[in-house]
């Protein structure tokens, strides 16, 4: 594949990425709370402090997308091992554990609410449906920082090459 053709497969999935996640975050997930508030009206108080939450989760990827679409400038460029890409995956790789912080510790307050206030609103598809996004979220980090190692690698290579010719 050339990488012309690379560079703008890879500009078509973060923008397409980021355009599902705003449908996500702001169509679906609300409208999914105004039926959960009607379901559970004794739940309702929930609905802004969750949505609020979800979108709190939403920034970190945004800001990995943002951290993406600068590795695929620099890779139209021509530059694609350079220090400021190996520097841009340990970003992604910090953004996706703090989201995985993040999820995770709201799953533990959303739980100690539901108990404390005697709520029914917390369906064991919650947690199980948290842990495989922690996973993932946990798995982008590491892919990230062994791309960021090896594109570091690769940068020290080429730099080397330079100083010999």
């Amino acid at each position: 594949m050339q990488q012309k053709t690379l560079v703008s497969w890879l500009k078509a999935i973060v923008i397409v990425f980021a355009l599902l996640l705003g449908v996500l975050l702001f169509l679906v997930v609300p409208t999914m709370g105004r039926r959960a508030v009607w379901e559970t009206p004794e739940a309702s108080f929930l609905f802004w402090p969750c949505l609020i939450f979800i979108w709190v989760l939403g920034a970190p990827i945004y800001l990995m997308l943002s951290e993406a679409w600068k590795v695929v400038g620099r890779i139209a460029k021509g530059r694609p091992f350079c220090g400021e890409n190996a520097k841009s995956f340990v970003y992604i790789a910090q953004y996706s554990l703090i989201d995985c912080g993040l999820l995770f510790v709201g799953n533990i307050v959303y739980a100690v609410v539901n108990e404390l206030k005697k709520l029914d609103v917390y369906p064991a598809e919650i947690p199980i449906f948290s842990m495989l996004l922690i996973f993932i979220g946990l798995a982008v980090a590491v892919a990230a920082l062994t791309l960021s190692h090896l594109i570091y690698k690769a940068s020290d290579m080429d730099e080397e090459n330079r100083l010999r010719i």
